[in-house]
């Protein structure tokens, strides 16, 4: 009989070995800033971390000042979108607002946010991809990122870090 650990971990290795990965360009998406604006992998800033995430989730309550951190230091831009259907524009903006430094991505007339959650194989929250200026995944994160490592990953997408 296996323990409920071992499928959990099975889970996290699968959705790993199947998410968008190391070298591979972003899925094409069209979502909403709180401006209004639409963003893309096009049109995103970069180099930029994205962060698929839940409003319910606790590990990213714990994780989400640490990021924060790393995005205020760094000044690279943090592209945060819940992967949760029940996350409605007005409790990311408000769960936002502690966080004024990350760049939540809304639903538009083309995309939902849990739809790109999905073309990206995230299987959970948080999991973080660390892009690069031409819009290729240097790293991802499933669960929680080390600052350290973040920081490395962002040198290797070329971030200029202070």
């Amino acid at each position: 009989m296996l323990r409920p650990w071992i499928g959990a971990v099975y889970l996290l290795l699968l959705g790993l070995v199947l998410a968008v990965g190391p070298g591979q360009r972003l899925p094409d998406f069209a979502l909403l800033d709180p401006k209004g604006n639409l963003v893309t992998p096009a049109t995103m800033k970069k180099p930029a971390v994205i962060v698929f995430w839940a409003s319910w989730c606790p590990v990213c309550k714990a994780e989400f000042p640490g990021l924060h951190r790393v995005a205020e230091e760094t000044r690279v831009p943090f592209y945060v979108i819940s992967r949760e259907p029940k996350d409605t524009k007005e409790v990311v903006l408000e769960y936002m607002k502690a966080f004024p430094r990350f760049i939540p991505l809304l639903a538009s007339d083309r995309d939902k946010p849990h739809e790109v959650a999905n073309r990206f194989k995230v299987l959970g929250q948080p999991w973080t991809f660390v892009v690069d200026a031409e819009g290729k995944v240097v790293a991802l994160f499933a669960g929680r990122a080390g600052r350290e490592a973040l920081l490395d990953a962002l040198l290797l997408a070329g971030a200029e870090l202070p």
